[in-house]
């Protein structure tokens, strides 16, 4: 009876460790001991983690890192008036960069043309004014709608004044400065402004008193 007792549970405890796969982690050895087979999976992870770290630092914008060519805007300053005592026509490419939601700057160049028709002495004159000029320009946006700029610029100004029955009766080439500030508002990618060119020279390609301009961004 003894024995048929002592084969039933050797038969019951071989069939509960046979129900157990063996794994070469369940050997229970120490850290270092080259059958220790975690240490080289943790070696793996551990590499495989630095690796992914350095992707993740290398694929983020670092902050304030410069030069961003999705915040250049192209613009242009056009204005056109024709009647018969006055004409005036003026072309004004320009390149900025968005800095941010509150400033914009950049700088640009410039075309003017205008006449101007005067009676004097009984003689009607006209006055012929052509201008190229350079330019830089900020923009300031101190609410979504609202807009203040400042453009200093510097314009060459070739002149002549012609009298309908005495002909050519002068002519003036001259460098001629001008400080334009503005104010007005932001409409989409427009900008409805009024202007005043706080120099004032007498040879100015601009009017002498506030006059109205438009410009548009893109």
């Amino acid at each position: 009876m003894k024995q048929i007792l002592l084969g039933i549970f050797l038969s019951i405890t071989l069939f509960a460790f046979s129900q157990e796969p063996f794994r070469y982690d369940t050997i229970f050895v120490t850290p270092d001991d080259a059958r220790n087979i975690h240490r080289y999976q943790n070696k793996q992870t551990t590499t495989v983690q630095n690796q992914q770290d350095v992707q993740s630092q290398q694929s983020k914008p670092m902050p304030g890192s410069g030069f961003d060519a999705k915040n250049l805007r192209y613009g242009l300053n056009l204005g056109m008036h024709f009647s018969d005592n006055y004409s005036l026509f003026r072309l004004a490419p320009q390149v900025g960069y968005q800095f941010n939601r509150y400033l914009m700057a950049g700088a640009g160049v410039s075309y003017y043309y205008s006449k101007n028709r005067i009676y004097h002495q009984q003689e009607r004159v006209s006055l012929y004014n052509n201008s190229l000029g350079a330019n830089l320009f900020g923009y300031f946006y101190p609410s979504r709608m609202l807009v203040v700029s400042v453009q200093p610029e510097l314009n060459y100004v070739w002149s002549n004044y012609k009298g309908d029955l005495s002909g050519e009766l002068d002519k003036a080439n001259v460098l001629v400065p001008s400080f334009v500030v503005g104010a007005g508002l932001r409409l989409g990618p427009a900008h409805a402004m009024l202007y005043y060119d706080l120099v004032q020279d007498v040879n100015s390609p601009y009017s002498s008193g506030i006059f109205y301009g438009m410009s548009v961004y893109f």
